[in-house]
């Protein structure tokens, strides 16, 4: 393993997740995100979030010398960030299943770094 590419990983799927909460989602939060404006928006990020996750399933890759590994820890900082960004911006409340699975999600990511 390769903690620098492994850190390097992790921080740029988390910043990636929380800009793909944005790009859907902004249509749920604000007004001008509604109409066309907020498709220009969703079209616009699209290839800044696909490079972004090219970089990130290359580095984890050569982090963790494995794929399942990157495959795990990018489903696990999504599960993270998305329920959190939720709650905050949409109020959506914290139910015990949703606690439950943002600690699977660490836990998940812990497995990986074992």
């Amino acid at each position: 393993m390769n903690t620098k590419y492994i850190i390097l990983t992790t921080i740029l799927f988390i910043v990636t997740n929380v800009v793909i909460w944005f790009q859907l989602n902004s249509q749920l939060v604000w007004d001008w995100a509604k109409d066309g404006k907020g498709l220009f928006f969703t079209v616009a990020l699209a290839i800044p979030i696909s490079l972004a996750l090219w970089l990130g399933t290359k580095w984890g890759y050569i982090g963790f010398g494995n794929l399942w590994a990157v495959r795990f820890m990018g489903f696990a900082t999504s599960m993270l960030t998305f329920p959190i960004i939720t709650y905050f911006l949409l109020g959506e409340p914290m139910s015990l299943k949703v606690i439950v699975t943002i600690c699977l999600a660490i836990i998940i990511m812990i497995i990986q770094l074992l």
